[in-house]
């Protein structure tokens, strides 16, 4: 399942968007049970999203859910979702080490009464506040269950985490820039390494903007992107998969790499440039990716 290129949010409650979603094609979707439900129906939306995990689960789509903060509901909501299908939680407003243990407890226990293997279910931190998000390599750390940290990569519009640090997003983003960089660290120092971005703020329509922001967040070494509206999902699969370019490059960097072995050489001339064994792993994890995703070297066919 992993690396997850995109994530797409939809209300727990909006079962019709589940029917629908397969095609669109998102790697994942994350069924909300927090912002995007009205709160009276908080309690009906818990059975939706656990029939919605097992549309999903049909489909072939891994399915997260984002439960509530911890101590608003999110203990219930685990024991309630945790079905076939079941693959993540995303918790927001993660706030301290203490909740993600609390919450890797709940999930034992809720996976053992599912009938689920024991820590099937991965946790995905989306901290949102001040607290969490200086703490956030402790939060990766916390439980092995923690896959990657959600960091926000956004336009004009101030939610939590803006509210949180204080800064006023701009399209450019470069008030963001120091915290998005830092979530990705602290998330791979602390064993995640799977951090994703909440991309935010843009007009719907405005895909463009979404891209821009879907490649600043690639850049910044973020996994893949947490999307609100499924025609962001195709924009953001074809940002983060490898380009048959760079399929064709890294290939050609292993095979000159190979070549420079059979001399006794450990660094070689390619295209210009030295390259020597540091460069290997980050070649060897794009072609892998380009295999499971069928993504052929530029000049040839499919």
């Amino acid at each position: 399942m992993w690396p997850l290129h995109s994530m797409l949010f939809i209300p727990a409650h909006k079962l019709d968007w589940v029917r629908k979603v397969e095609r669109f094609a998102p790697d994942s979707v994350v069924l909300d049970l927090e912002d995007a439900v009205p709160p009276p129906l908080k309690q009906e939306a818990r059975a939706t999203a656990r029939e919605g995990i097992g549309l999903l689960e049909k489909a072939g789509i891994p399915a997260f859910v984002r439960i509530n903060a911890w101590g608003e509901g999110a203990h219930d909501d685990v024991l309630a979702v945790a079905t076939k299908g079941f693959s993540g939680v995303m918790l927001p407003k993660a706030n301290d080490v203490g909740q993600i243990r609390e919450l890797d407890a709940t999930l034992s226990y809720a996976e053992g009464a599912a009938g689920l293997p024991y820590r099937s279910v991965a946790i995905m931190p989306l901290p949102e506040t001040a607290q969490g998000l200086a703490d956030a390599r402790h939060l990766a750390a916390a439980s092995p269950r923690c896959r990657g940290v959600i960091g926000v990569v956004g336009g004009p519009v101030a939610g939590d985490v803006a509210r949180a640090v204080g800064y006023r997003p701009t399209l450019e983003g470069t008030e963001q820039l120091y915290l998005a960089s830092k979530l990705v660290l602290d998330s791979r120092a602390g064993g995640a390494p799977y951090p994703m971005a909440s991309l935010i703020g843009t007009a719907l329509q405005d895909l463009d903007a979404v891209r821009r922001l879907a490649t600043r967040a690639k850049g910044l070494g973020y996994s893949g992107a947490v999307l609100i509206h499924p025609s962001h999902v195709k924009v953001a699969n074809e940002v983060f998969a490898p380009t048959p370019e760079e399929v064709e490059y890294f290939a050609g960097l292993l095979e000159a790499m190979r070549e420079g072995e059979r001399r006794g050489d450990g660094a070689v001339r390619y295209r210009g440039m030295m390259v020597d064994y540091a460069m290997l792993p980050h070649a060897e994890a794009v072609l892998r990716e380009a295999e499971r995703r069928k993504i052929v070297p530029a000049g040839r066919s499919a």
